[in-house]
């Protein structure tokens, strides 16, 4: 095996390939606004470059929780992306830690709602700023983000393709398979289990499996 001496890395020779977070603020289906973090690609290939009418395709980024957020930590999942011509949005949907509580509150019986339609709204705003190609949006997420990602496929037709990492497509088996320490979690964030199933069928992706109109990659794994 080999390894890589980083002392001899020469960093400023990479930074070309490096794209920084902006912070994006967009208008929300609630009538306020939501929060993102916009990464433009860098290491353009001359052609596009030369390309005056080119614009990027945009990946959009979930994140899991649901009420945890984004990051700007330096993260080479973003940058591999961006690197390739990618732009990136990394979407805090309503919900997100971060934004004071009301905004915390904002998915609470709303999870399936709320975060689905910010990331659709954050994706569409970027095309109508001129920012990316409207025509070539995609979307990942894992765990709840991999179920944002699939009921925004299975709801919405803002989206071209989709990856699901580990993604939750039931809701109700989320709700009686869940592990003790989040037990009763989906009382708050979609409604009473069982008492109002209905809603959770409602909202659950795999009951809607023939709305898909794009293709999707879905990624999991057995428990050991």
């Amino acid at each position: 095996s080999s390894s890589v001496d980083h002392s001899q890395l020469d960093v400023a020779s990479l930074l070309p390939f490096f794209s920084l977070p902006r912070n994006v603020v967009f208008p929300n289906k609630r009538g306020n606004n939501s929060f993102a973090y916009l990464y433009m690609p860098n290491n353009l290939s001359d052609s596009c470059k030369s390309n005056s009418s080119w614009k990027p395709p945009l990946l959009v980024k979930v994140h899991g929780g649901p009420t945890a957020c984004a990051s700007t930590v330096f993260q080479l999942k973003i940058q591999y992306w961006t690197s390739r011509g990618f732009a990136i949005l990394d979407v805090d949907y309503g919900g997100s830690t971060g934004y004071g509580r009301d905004y915390r509150l904002s998915l609470n019986g709303q999870w399936g709602i709320t975060d689905v339609d910010d990331v659709c709204s954050g994706a569409e705003w970027c095309a109508e700023q001129g920012f990316v190609d409207a025509n070539s949006i995609c979307i990942d997420g894992g765990s709840a983000g991999g179920y944002t990602t699939l009921a925004s496929l299975a709801f919405r037709d803002t989206f071209k393709v989709g990856a699901s990492l580990y993604g939750v497509a039931d809701l109700s088996a989320l709700a009686e398979e869940t592990h003790k320490f989040e037990s009763k979690y989906l009382d708050t964030l979609v409604g009473r289990y069982p008492e109002e199933k209905h809603i959770y069928d409602e909202r659950a992706p795999i009951n809607f499996t023939d709305q898909l109109n794009c293709p999707v990659i879905l990624l999991h794994c057995h428990d050991k």
